[in-house]
C-alpha cells in the first residue's frame, strides 16, 4: 500500500494493524526508507518517505505484547521517531490476552495515557454531529 501510493492518494486514509505487534515496526520503517533512496527512480509518484507516511496514516497495536523492560521500549519508540504509531489492545477474551496492567513496561503516565487512549481517539476521525448535537 505504501510503494504503491495508495496513502499519497487517499490523504485521508488511515490503517490500523491490530495482533501483529510492535517490536518489528522501527525496522521496517528503516528499511523501506533504504529502499526507498536507493530505488526512488521505481516509486516516482510517492511525495514522501515511507516512514513519514507510516507515522502520518499507520497504527499498530502493542498487542501481543513482547516482554519488554522500559529501557528497550523507550529505544523502539525512539527508533520509530514517534510515539503516536502505537495504540493498546488487549486481545481479551482470549486466554492469552495482554493485561493493561502487566502488558507494557512501566512508563511515564502521560506516555502511558497516550498509548491506551490519546493515540487512537486522535486517529480516528470526528463522529458527525447529530442535528441535535
Amino acid at each position: 500500500m505504501i510503494f504503491n501510493g495508495v496513502f499519497d492518494k487517499f490523504p485521508n486514509l488511515g490503517l490500523i494493524m491490530i495482533e501483529g505487534g510492535f517490536t518489528w515496526v522501527p525496522h521496517l520503517m528503516w528499511k523501506m526508507d533504504q529502499q526507498y533512496r536507493d530505488l526512488r527512480h521505481e516509486v516516482p509518484w510517492l511525495k514522501r518517505k515511507p516512514s513519514q507516511i507510516m507515522k502520518e496514516q499507520i497504527r499498530v497495536t502493542t498487542q501481543p505484547a513482547e516482554e519488554l523492560n522500559k529501557k528497550e521500549f523507550m529505544s523502539l519508540i525512539e527508533q520509530m521517531g514517534t510515539d503516536e504509531i502505537l495504540c493498546f489492545s488487549t486481545d481479551y477474551p482470549h486466554w492469552d490476552f495482554d493485561s493493561p496492567d502487566r502488558a507494557l513496561p512501566n512508563m511515564d503516565p502521560e506516555l502511558k495515557k497516550k498509548i491506551f487512549a490519546d493515540n487512537a481517539k486522535a486517529f480516528y476521525p470526528k463522529l458527525p454531529k447529530t442535528r441535535e448535537g
